[in-house]
């Protein structure tokens, strides 16, 4: 079986998940955290073999790790704020407990996950600014020059909206500029250890936009300079083709979560 394993408000996991029912991924579940913590049975292996679980659904299915082909992560934390706390620091503890379960939960599946769980990130890592801009300098994308200050009034950079203005899934990519180099992109995804990844870029006619980090200038002959990346982007942008081949990369995954 396949999930789709999201927040009720990732629109984007949703419109992904209709699209695939569409092109025949059967059987296949759209699951929150919220599920995955809260089901009214579970039990949760670790041993020298590995790690799988089992949760009983709402329906009363029991839903094994092992038995899962393939799955889309959009898990972005685990959620908590149902919970009654009298202090923070009680709030804080179970934040950090709920997230390690989960945590330990996502990586069971991490073998046939896109994206797979990281100490940084339940969905693949969260970096920073000046994290992303050096791994996009050493991808080749052209960027402009990280600012890092520890002054209030030091210049902050706009955080990655999460828009994807390209979106890169294994080694193909949507939405790149016209005439551009793609393996850039794709270089990127590898160093960023993700399957899939949304890249924000800055047009040519964007302010600061011609300021190139790294020694480039505008005549490398690209058409706009990188802004930010997120491993949970939109994934709509790219329309029925991201589609497809979401479908053909989940369907070739190897079979079954060991």
């Amino acid at each position: 079986m396949w999930l789709v394993l999201c927040d009720p408000a990732d629109r984007a996991a949703v419109w992904a998940y209709e699209g695939l029912r569409e092109r025949g991924l059967e059987p296949l579940e759209l699951l929150s955290p919220q599920t995955l913590l809260g089901s009214t049975r579970s039990v949760h292996r670790v041993d020298r073999l590995g790690a799988s679980f089992e949760i009983t659904l709402p329906d009363g299915r029991v839903l094994d790790s092992r038995d899962v082909d393939g799955v889309l992560n959009r898990v972005a934390s685990a959620p908590f704020g149902y919970l009654p706390f009298t202090t923070h620091a009680d709030a804080a503890y179970a934040a950090q407990e709920l997230d390690a379960l989960l945590l330990s939960l996502l990586t069971c599946l991490a073998p046939v996950s896109v994206n797979r769980p990281a100490g940084y990130g339940l969905c693949g890592a969260w970096r920073s600014t000046a994290e992303w801009t050096a791994l996009a300098i050493r991808a080749g994308l052209p960027t402009r020059p990280a600012r890092i200050s520890s002054s209030p009034d030091g210049e902050p950079r706009a955080a990655p909206t999460g828009r994807g203005d390209v979106l890169v899934l294994g080694e193909h990519v949507f939405g790149a500029p016209p005439a551009e180099d793609e393996e850039p992109y794709v270089r990127l995804a590898r160093l960023a250890e993700v399957d899939l990844l949304g890249i924000d870029l800055l047009g040519a006619d964007s302010p600061g936009a011609d300021l190139l980090g790294a020694g480039h200038r505008r005549d490398d002959g690209r058409s706009a300079v990188f802004a930010g990346a997120s491993p949970l982007p939109d994934l709509r942008p790219a329309g029925a083709a991201f589609l497809d081949r979401l479908y053909e990369h989940l369907t070739g995954l190897p079979r079954g979560a060991p």
